[in-house]
């Protein structure tokens, strides 16, 4: 029993790219890195998709592709990008498998982070559910951009790993939906 408390203890400690090394080999490294990621994948997954069901069903196949492809992880990039490069393949995936329009997210999952960022408790505030959205109204590849940049904290860069896209087209996307969303709000307010 004391070696599997010290085991588990050095797997919470570990880095997210230590703990990736080990999946091959311990299932309980995959498990930690599933508690770490499991919330923060399917918050990216929902913003993506119009409701929970669909939410899930993609977040599972996430992490399926992560165990089962867990040997070609390369710590060239961080874990983080990488698992959110399966979670931006597979929602791609999911869209050409179906045609989808205007995505509803009424409906936001909660963050499980006790100090969400400033622009998440922005916002969490009264204007969440319009300003969501409003995000939801937006093509696709912008609606993932910020997603990714507001929901998830990520920066320019990593965005540009998991998308697949040059850091400049990230930008790009980012400014022409946050014009977007600036027009449509003061178009509301009027």
């Amino acid at each position: 029993m004391g070696v599997s408390v010290i085991t588990v203890d050095l797997l919470a400690d570990a880095t997210d790219e230590a703990l990736a090394a080990l999946v091959t080999e311990d299932f309980e490294a995959f498990a930690e890195l599933y508690g770490r990621y499991l919330c923060p994948v399917y918050r990216f997954v929902r913003s993506q998709t119009p409701d929970d069901t669909t939410a899930e069903d993609i977040t599972a196949h996430v992490f399926f592709k992560a165990i089962s492809s867990a040997g070609t992880f390369r710590a060239e990039g961080s874990y983080r990008s990488w698992i959110f490069r399966i979670a931006h393949n597979e929602i791609y995936s999911w869209r050409n498998g179906e045609a989808r329009s205007v995505v509803g997210l009424e409906e936001l999952p909660e963050s499980v982070d006790p100090t969400p960022s400033p622009v998440a408790q922005a916002i969490t505030q009264e204007d969440r559910g319009m300003v969501w959205r409003k995000v939801a109204e937006l093509p696709p590849a912008q609606r993932e951009v910020v997603a990714l940049r507001y929901l998830q904290d990520l920066d320019v860069e990593e965005i540009s790993g998991i998308t697949g896209r040059s850091r400049g087209a990230v930008r790009i996307l980012l400014h022409r939906a946050r014009l977007k969303l600036r027009h449509s709000m003061e178009g509301d307010v009027e």
